[in-house]
């Protein structure tokens, strides 16, 4: 479904080699489109380190900025009320093909016209 939204949000805006920059403190990411630019809202959803071989949720990271990860509490929420602790545990051992599975489901619950990853 996300790979889905993804298609029509780049197809869109034309945004298929797009460069582009994203920015925490304003919970941005920004297309650069020549003459103009496309922005969108952004949501972290977490970080994964390959020497620790770990994914840790924004919410649980307290470097990011409060307002790149609005909608986050509602996954965990979600998380808490189905008993699926890949929602609900801040760290886990885990690496990218798990960072992309939750940002699905992070998109998938939060409505995203897209994600990113």
């Amino acid at each position: 479904m996300m790979q889905a939204r993804n298609a029509v949000f780049v197809s869109t805006f034309g945004l298929e080699a797009a460069p582009y920059r994203w920015d925490l403190d304003s919970a941005l990411l920004t297309f650069h489109l020549g003459e103009c630019d496309v922005v969108a809202d952004l949501c972290l959803v977490g970080t994964t380190s390959q020497a620790e071989g770990t994914f840790l949720w924004a919410w649980a990271n307290e470097t990011i900025p409060a307002c790149a990860v609005r909608g986050l509490e509602e996954v965990r929420v979600f998380g808490v009320t189905h008993g699926l602790g890949l929602l609900t545990e801040p760290e886990w051992a885990g690496g990218r093909a798990d960072a992309l599975e939750v940002m699905a489901i992070a998109g998938r619950l939060l409505d995203a016209a897209g994600v990113f990853g």
